[in-house]
């Protein structure tokens, strides 16, 4: 395919060479056209990536009680997600096992039983069905359970994998486990969510997510809270390191002192496909937020605040940023090749009381703020993407490698189990 064949976008993707347009990848680089466009490209991203790795589908919090429920709906595949009898999180496919139909139609919910509305096929919390089949359809009950899940739940976040035989989720789980529990997210309850609609490619929503070039220039109320602009600016000039490590240093101290891990103001990756970091706040600041103070009660085992940001982030479609007070995070759920819904949601301990311990006036600009102007980026970026004379430009090989990374993970995994994953 030549680039100016075509004059629009919307006619010039189609049963593109997924593994060819791998193959030409140039390693350190953006990725080709196709890949923020292509339908043909989408559907291998939702088959290959969102159904066989992990995603994160929503709060443990969120099903308190034996019978809670949520679903979600990830492109084709509607999920349920229930708390059981036992108190265990369980993942179904949310489709009946009769004639297909959705079982659990809003979107959160509480059930003793989970009833088909359709012809009123009932199951059990543990997915099996409990009306007598064997008679009337010739068929043993025990063979109409619900489609089980693969289901984690690490420390509060509940990780779903659609595959039959998913990806080894087990470092990602022990190292957010261990650094998450602190903050403790079992114990939060959901103080506000917002829906965005973001009109780019799912990819550009995480790559933007993934560097900090763009902050000095688009998010002066994020740069004032972290030392993620500094760290770049000691990059190409060393005279600034020294006080960065003396700041880095003086928070370790801290954190040690909290009963926390160690952490520093590098973004890098915990393992191949997640994070789970802790980063310091700048002097001054003890939560993230607009004036620097606390926004709520303190949360899980803190006695006092000030516990920096716990970064978790795990390819494709979740990060979360937790404090002492309070955690942001976002889910993303891919639309269409060009269209991309997010989740965010604010989390407190679960007896904070609104307009007492923390108000939504103070609690979510910080968040909302940032979230919109990188929602104005992304979507300028697809813009920009669609013209007829776009080519991937260069990296920055200081500022931007945590983009290379996850798109070299994306491009790995995009061209399929045991395909050839070379990039030039």
């Amino acid at each position: 395919m030549r680039m100016n064949d075509i004059a629009t976008p919307d006619h010039r993707f189609g049963g593109e060479d997924i593994d060819g347009l791998v193959r030409v990848h140039k390693k350190n680089g953006p990725l080709q056209q196709a890949f923020y466009y292509s339908p043909t490209v989408f559907a291998a991203d939702m088959a290959r990536i969102f159904g066989r790795w992990w995603l994160f589908a929503g709060h443990s919090c969120l099903i308190p009680n034996p019978g809670d429920f949520f679903t979600w709906k990830i492109g084709n595949e509607p999920v349920l997600v229930v708390r059981d009898d036992a108190g265990e999180a369980k993942a179904y496919y949310n489709t009946c096992r009769h004639r297909g139909s959705r079982i659990c139609t809003s979107e959160f919910g509480h059930a003793n039983r989970l009833v088909c509305p359709y012809h009123r096929w009932t199951y059990g919390l543990d997915g099996k069905l409990l009306m007598n089949t064997k008679t009337d359809f010739g068929v043993d009950r025990s063979e109409l359970s619900l489609h089980p899940i693969h289901i984690r739940n690490a420390a509060g976040l509940l990780f779903i994998s659609l595959a039959d035989d998913p990806p080894s989720f087990d470092h990602a789980f022990a190292e957010i486990t261990r650094r998450l529990k602190p903050h403790g997210m079992e114990r939060a309850k959901v103080a506000h969510t917002i829906d965005y609609t973001v009109r780019a490619n799912w990819k550009i929503v995480f790559e933007n997510n993934r560097e900090c070039y763009h902050c000095p220039s688009n998010h002066k109320e994020y740069v004032r809270a972290t030392y993620d602009v500094a760290r770049d600016q000691a990059r190409t000039d060393p005279s600034l390191a020294p006080a960065l490590d003396a700041a880095i240093a003086q928070a370790n101290a801290r954190f040690r002192a909290l009963g926390l891990d160690e952490g520093d103001v590098s973004s890098n990756m915990t393992g191949t496909f997640f994070r789970a970091h802790r980063t310091p706040l700048v002097e001054g600041y003890a939560s993230q937020s607009m004036d620097g103070q606390p926004l709520s009660s303190l949360m899980g085992d803190f006695k006092e605040p000030n516990a920096g940001t716990l970064r978790t982030t795990v390819f494709p479609n979740f990060w979360q940023h937790s404090g002492s007070d309070y955690a942001a995070a976002a889910r993303i759920t891919p639309l269409g090749p060009t269209t991309t819904a997010i989740r965010a949601t604010w989390l407190v301990d679960k007896d904070a009381v609104e307009g007492k311990d923390y108000t939504l006036d103070r609690l979510l600009p910080f968040w909302d703020v940032t979230n919109r102007q990188d929602w104005t980026i992304c979507e300028n970026q697809q813009i920009g993407i669609g013209s007829s004379r776009y080519r991937p430009g260069p990296f920055s090989l200081t500022k931007e490698q945590n983009v290379a990374h996850f798109l070299e993970w994306y491009l790995r995994e995009v061209s399929g189990p045991g395909a050839a994953r070379k990039s030039a």
